[in-house]
């Protein structure tokens, strides 16, 4: 069953937020070192494919995708975060929208990207599903990345969060919604309900050759962060962790659960 994840700011803020701490230049040379660009390769064959982002932020994904030759356009909901990239680069692909309601014709795609995206919606992912199977051409192909419902965050992160925020709600401060983490089941159901069939499901983080950052640990443990350092960086302490925790398993800490979903018309 999911488990409903809150933060002390509100949904723009939030956003704001973690976008602040990153630039373009780190985005795009992050994608490389990520489990997901084996993924890409394996799914997306194709040559000169018309890509949708959904859910950019500040377009890396967009970036390595124009790099590869393919016709790329990013959707991102901020609009100080469009404006700061159009700010850097006036035509890049990028236009706010709502990836509730995308502003694209029917059949448009041949594949669309959400990572980390329709966690966000507190009323559920259905509205965001239907409209990239709305918009991806017959046989489509949808990557679809969530927060994984690990079992490090069951027995250990969670109930810590669920502790703090009680105190905070004690001493009457506000928390928001800010979302939700999946388990496979779930998600899994929620793709096949909109009419997708699963092709592939695995793990989004850093690739095990990469033993300086990691997604799932960074998130969760702000003092396993470098301090000073990139995004999603370990200090080591994180380091020496996340190397016990891929002992076991890779999954055991892993951020994001990733689904790979084909559009069955």
């Amino acid at each position: 069953m999911s488990y409903r994840f809150y933060s002390f700011r509100d949904r723009t803020q939030q956003s704001l937020e973690q976008w602040a701490e990153r630039t373009i230049e780190g985005e795009v040379q992050s994608c490389y070192t990520r489990t997901l660009v084996k993924i890409f390769k394996t799914f997306l064959t194709g040559s000169d494919l018309k890509i949708l982002e959904a859910g950019c932020g500040l377009g890396g994904w967009v970036q390595y995708f124009l790099d590869k030759g393919h016709r790329v356009i990013g959707v991102e909901y901020e609009s100080e975060v469009v404006k700061r990239v159009k700010g850097s680069d006036s035509s890049f692909p990028i236009v706010q929208g709502d990836v509730r309601r995308l502003e694209f014709l029917d059949n448009s795609f041949d594949a669309y990207i959400s990572l980390g995206v329709i966690e966000h919606f507190e009323e559920g992912p259905q509205k965001v599903l239907s409209e990239a199977k709305r918009v991806l051409k017959p046989g489509g192909v949808a990557f679809i990345t969530v927060p994984y419902l690990n079992l490090f965050r069951r027995i250990c992160v969670h109930p810590m969060r669920e502790i703090f925020f009680f105190l905070r709600r004690m001493r009457g401060r506000k928390d928001y919604f800010w979302e939700y983490r999946y388990t496979k089941k779930e998600l899994a159901r929620f793709l096949e309900d909109e009419g997708f069939e699963l092709l592939y499901t695995g793990i989004d983080d850093y690739i095990p050759e990469d033993r300086t950052h990691h997604i799932g640990l960074y998130a969760d443990f702000f003092f396993l962060r470098r301090k000073g350092g990139e995004i999603w960086e370990l200090n080591y302490p994180g380091r020496l962790l996340l190397r016990i925790g891929r002992f076991f398993s890779p999954w055991l800490f892993c951020s994001g659960l990733h689904m790979v979903a084909r559009s069955v018309k």
